[in-house]
């Protein structure tokens, strides 16, 4: 077989170019050759035509010192093949027997083309999907690894290159046969130097993955009509999505779900036990923070009831009080899912049994029942005969927008609240609206009445 007719199979078999596959075979040559005369020599030539010849490049001197890169003017008379007169200072190919690296030479040149091979694909792969982390690839397994460094080699689509999914990155109920076609997400390119034996690193659990499945399944999150807000994902149990429309006409919760389920079913699908609520956005924290807890499908078959809310604005904390049996699973194991809650609302949240809630409510009314100086079987009404405007009694600003915002106007209307009703309209905490109550006793009389 002819050189040139080697290098054609050779660049055919590695589906690379021949003039790439002449310079790895040069390569190949060079390492051998240095191992044989030394690492500092690099004075080989490599000729590919009909054969493959090798030279030693060597300096025409008076007097050799060294023998590998060096030659007497007279011996270099002897070698020259071309017409040129020689002279001390010149160079000169030095035909070399390639019988001289020894029998084993096809083999550890095989072995050494292989690998720079390797090294060549190696690189060719870091540099095409260095800049594509974060993309969802589909791929087939090919086999599947056992012991410290578990997981599935991939063949990525469409160009078969193999990937690696650690079992860490696969959810807890997953498990995959040889054959079977998977999504993934790319998190990680190992350079061509790396000691890592896999090179494109996949993933299944990152929240990335849930939201690159969005992106492909469903048009409005690719086109930009609905955006994540926030997400919080623990995989193979739940994914929090909290979402947003950028076309008011359009309910992104519905549109997404699609007509029974249509859309959001492979989704679903490709997560296989994992559950996906869809938590609708809102710029108001009251709002999206019920929103969230009640999507919460904490215990089944049941919707949280929330029964009051308080905020402390100042240190983005927030009180819920829910029914007991849903305390324990709201917060979830070791507080899971309390943070994933916490995380996609930005706030910090405490759940409190209703029941402690229904002890404390008591104990604040009959504080309020002090003040007005009333017994349980006993009315309060006023004795003015006249309304009073909430603007005349000397309540602070924060309490004033609160009480308009709820919808009072008039005084009287705050008495006919209990002080749990008057927290809830108000949106408040008990002792914010014993506040409330405090300035209206302090400045409004009220006479006691037996039903």
């Amino acid at each position: 077989m002819s050189a040139a007719t080697y290098l054609s199979e050779f660049a055919k078999e590695y589906n690379i170019s021949e003039e790439l596959a002449s310079q790895i075979l040069k390569e190949a040559l060079m390492t051998i050759y240095k191992k044989k005369f030394g690492k500092d020599y690099d004075n080989l030539y490599v000729e590919v035509g009909r054969k493959i010849n090798l030279y030693q490049v060597k300096n025409v001197v008076e007097n050799v010192k060294d023998e590998i890169t060096e030659i007497t003017l007279e011996e270099a008379k002897e070698n020259n093949k071309t017409k040129k007169e020689l002279k001390i200072g010149d160079a000169i190919k030095v035909p070399l027997d390639i019988n001289i690296f020894g029998r084993q030479m096809p083999q550890i040149l095989r072995q050494l083309i292989k690998q720079k091979i390797v090294e060549i694909h190696k690189d060719i792969i870091y540099n095409e999907y260095k800049n594509r982390v974060g993309e969802l690839f589909v791929g087939k397994i090919k086999s599947k690894v056992e012991g410290k460094n578990a997981g599935y080699y991939v063949s990525l689509e469409p160009k078969d290159v193999e990937a690696f999914l650690p079992m860490s990155q696969v959810s807890p109920d997953e498990e995959f046969e040889r054959g079977n076609i998977i999504k993934a997400i790319l998190i990680k390119v190992n350079e061509a130097n790396s000691s890592e034996e896999a090179q494109l690193i996949l993933s299944r659990t990152t929240e990335d993955f849930v939201k690159q499945l969005l992106i492909l399944n469903i048009p409005e999150f690719s086109d930009g009509t609905f955006v994540i807000k926030a997400m919080a994902r623990k995989p193979g149990e739940v994914t929090k999505l909290v979402i947003a429309s950028n076309n008011e006409s359009i309910d992104p919760v519905s549109v997404t779900v699609g007509k029974q389920g249509v859309r959001i079913k492979p989704i679903r699908a490709e997560l296989g036990s994992e559950r996906l609520e869809l938590i609708r956005w809102s710029d108001d924290p009251k709002i999206l923070i019920k929103n969230a807890i009640v999507t919460s499908r904490v215990l089944k078959n049941r919707i949280v009831e929330i029964h009051h809310v308080d905020f402390n604005w100042d240190e983005k904390k927030v009180s819920v009080v829910v029914p007991n049996e849903f305390v324990a699973p709201l917060i979830g194991k070791k507080g899971a899912h309390q943070r994933m809650l916490e995380k996609i609302t930005g706030w910090n949240i405490t759940f409190i049994p209703y029941s402690e809630y229904e002890i404390q409510l008591a104990e604040k009314q009959k504080e309020v029942d002090k003040i007005l100086g009333i017994t349980p079987e006993e009315e309060v009404e006023f004795v003015e005969e006249e309304s009073i405007p909430i603007e005349m009694l000397p309540f602070s600003k924060k309490q004033l927008k609160i009480l308009r915002n709820a919808g009072f106007e008039d005084v009287a209307e705050i008495i006919e609240y209990s002080i749990e009703e008057l927290a809830n309209k108000c949106e408040i905490s008990l002792n914010e609206a014993m506040e409330i109550w405090k300035v209206i006793e302090e400045n409004v009389e009220i006479e006691e009445t037996e039903e």
